[in-house]
């Protein structure tokens, strides 16, 4: 027993240099990350007694806040003499570059939430103030947008937003669902159409234009389901009935593409829609009475 008091010792007084904190932080880092991912794996597991989806995403971040909370503390602990040897001497530093330099470590913050939380990457289509558009580029001080127009139509400018604005912004991922995002396409109606008929043709527009990725739309947002644990809409197009008034109603149609393809789709999806229109007695009786009223 004694032969192991001198060993514990030396552990003890190793621990205090420089490697062996550096060697403590890494084995600290490197079992949080075990954690995180046995947990993660744990909780998305699919099973008829688990439980549902909701309970099980705040679950997971749960466990994912306090590992990391744990973590911070035992690397806080590792090099708190340093820290606070540190901290004293930089407080005045930080005083005067507070002051001096604000929007630049504005910046900095903002790209630190950045890599963090990931709100966005590369090749999204975000929403952030006024500016819309597609991300080029990201760094430690800007992000490099190419703008968009309404159903993500390059105008052929750039934006360049400072990150800053991600600490006092909301910003949206017009994208978040990755290869396939979902779409609302709102079509006019009048009350004397018929509705019900107008949304078979509607269905059936939309049914034939997405017909070649349907299948591989859904298995994509059921894997995202699975791994993010979020509830999803179906790939699958749906129709709603939006009433304004009652003079003033609208057919909201709900379709799965990809996101460079949304104006293409949305057009084929009308063109095809006005062709199975056409042949409805209620639109055709609409444009006679269109057209006495024109006249």
């Amino acid at each position: 027993m004694n032969s192991t008091y001198p060993l514990f010792g030396i552990l003890a007084a190793f621990a205090q240099t420089e490697l062996g904190r550096i060697i403590a932080t890494v084995v600290s880092i490197s079992i949080a990350a075990i954690l995180l991912r046995v947990s993660q794996k744990r909780l998305r597991l699919g099973s008829s007694t688990m439980l549902d989806v909701e309970h099980r995403r705040g679950n997971l971040v749960l466990a994912r806040n306090l590992i990391i909370g744990l973590t911070l503390v035992a690397v806080g602990s590792i090099w708190a003499t340093k820290i606070a040897g540190a901290a004293l001497s930089l407080a005045a530093v930080a005083g005067a570059v507070l002051i001096v330099s604000k929007e630049f470590l504005a910046n900095v913050l903002g790209s630190a939430m950045l890599a963090i939380s990931r709100p966005y990457r590369v090749g999204d289509f975000i929403e952030m103030g006024d500016a819309t558009g597609r991300v080029l580029d990201t760094d430690l001080m800007v992000t490099t947008i190419a703008e968009t127009l309404e159903g993500h139509q390059l105008t052929g400018r750039t934006a360049v937003l400072p990150n800053s604005l991600l600490l006092v912004r909301p910003v949206k991922n017009l994208t978040a669902t990755g290869a396939y995002v979902i779409n609302l396409l709102n079509i006019a109606a009048d009350p004397d159409d018929d509705l019900l008929a107008m949304e078979k043709a509607l269905l059936r527009a939309a049914r034939d234009v997405c017909a070649p990725w349907l299948g591989d739309a859904d298995r994509h947002l059921k894997q995202l389901e699975s791994r993010d644990l979020v509830d999803l809409p179906s790939a699958e197009p749906r129709v709603l009935l939006q009433l304004h008034s009652a003079r003033e109603y609208t057919l909201a149609l709900r379709y799965c593409c990809r996101p460079n393809d949304r104006v293409k789709v949305e057009q084929a999806i009308l063109r095809a829609f006005l062709k199975y229109r056409g042949a409805l007695p209620a639109s055709a009786s609409r444009d006679k009475r269109m057209l006495a009223e024109a006249a």
